[in-house]
C-alpha cells in the first residue's frame, strides 16, 4: 500500500501532489491528506469549503498509462465509483451526480476534482482529489445542498481512519482503469446515477425540459431523452439538474 502523506494544513491536496510531481518520482498510489484546507478547488473553477478537522480533503495520483486522453472520463466514473462504495459503508442511498458530484438522496455528501497530465494522445498521470463531509453540521449559507456522514448516522468518525479505509478503497479500485474492464465501470457507472430512473427536470441555454438519463458517452457527457423523443448529450455545464 502506497503511503498517506498527512498535512495540518494545505492550499489544496491536488496541488500539493502536482507541485511534488514537479520536481520528483512520485510512486503510483502517493496519497496527500491534510486537515485544514484553505483553498479546496472543485469542477471548472468551483471552490471546495471544508470546516478544519472535520472532513475528509485527500488526493492521489495514479499513472493509467493505457488510457489513451479521448477516453478519460473512465477515470472519472471509476473514481466516483469507489467513493460510493466507500461511502456505502456507512449508509444507505448514495449515488452519482453527474459527472462526479456524490449524494445521499438529494444532497450533496462529496466531490470529486481530477487532474491529468497529457503526452500526446495519453495520460502521463492523474492526480485525484476528494472531498468528503465527515463531521462537519454546520455549513456556509453559499452551500446549496450539502450534508455530512454525521448528519446522515449521528455518528463522530475518526477521520484517520476513514482517511485510510477510502485510500484502500481507491487503491483496490485503481487497477481497474488499466484492467482493459472499461466497459463494465461504465455500466456500473450508470446504473448508480442520481436520477437514473424515470423523467426529471432539467435545464439547458433553452429553459427548463423533461427528460430521462439514457446514458454517457465516451467523452463523459450525459445523454438525455426529451419526453418528445428528442435525444441529446450534454458536457458539464450546458445542463443542470432542476432539485
Amino acid at each position: 500500500m502506497a503511503p498517506i502523506l498527512y498535512l495540518n494544513e494545505a492550499n489544496s491536496t491536488n496541488q500539493y501532489l502536482i507541485d511534488l510531481l514537479e520536481t520528483e518520482k512520485v510512486d503510483e498510489g502517493t496519497a496527500v491528506a491534510c486537515f485544514n484546507q484553505t483553498n479546496g478547488r472543485g469542477q471548472k473553477g468551483n471552490s471546495w469549503l471544508s470546516e478544519s478537522g472535520k472532513n475528509i480533503c485527500y488526493s492521489i495520483v495514479i499513472y493509467p498509462d493505457s488510457i489513451v486522453a479521448r477516453n478519460q472520463f473512465i477515470i472519472s466514473q471509476m473514481v466516483a465509483l469507489s467513493v460510493k462504495a466507500f461511502l456505502d459503508g456507512f449508509t444507505t442511498n448514495i449515488s452519482i451526480k453527474w459527472p462526479n458530484d456524490i449524494y445521499w438522496n438529494d444532497q450533496k455528501i462529496a466531490g470529486i476534482l481530477i487532474e491529468n497530465k497529457l503526452t500526446g494522445n495519453f495520460i502521463t498521470h492523474s492526480v485525484i482529489g476528494i472531498g468528503i463531509n465527515i463531521n462537519q453540521i454546520s455549513f456556509p449559507s453559499e452551500i446549496p445542498n450539502p450534508v455530512s456522514l454525521k448528519q446522515i448516522t449521528g455518528t463522530d468518525y475518526d477521520l484517520k481512519d476513514m482517511i485510510n479505509k477510502l485510500h484502500c478503497k481507491i487503491q483496490q479500485s485503481g487497477g481497474n482503469v488499466n484492467g482493459g474492464i472499461e466497459d463494465n465501470i461504465q455500466r456500473f457507472y450508470v446504473n448508480n446515477l442520481y436520477h437514473r430512473d424515470g423523467f426529471y427536470t432539467y435545464r439547458d441555454k433553452a429553459g427548463d425540459f423533461s427528460a430521462r438519463i439514457r446514458g454517457i458517452s465516451g467523452l463523459g457527457n450525459l445523454i438525455l431523452e426529451h419526453e418528445d423523443g428528442t435525444v441529446k448529450d450534454y458536457a458539464f455545464k450546458e445542463v443542470a439538474y432542476i432539485l
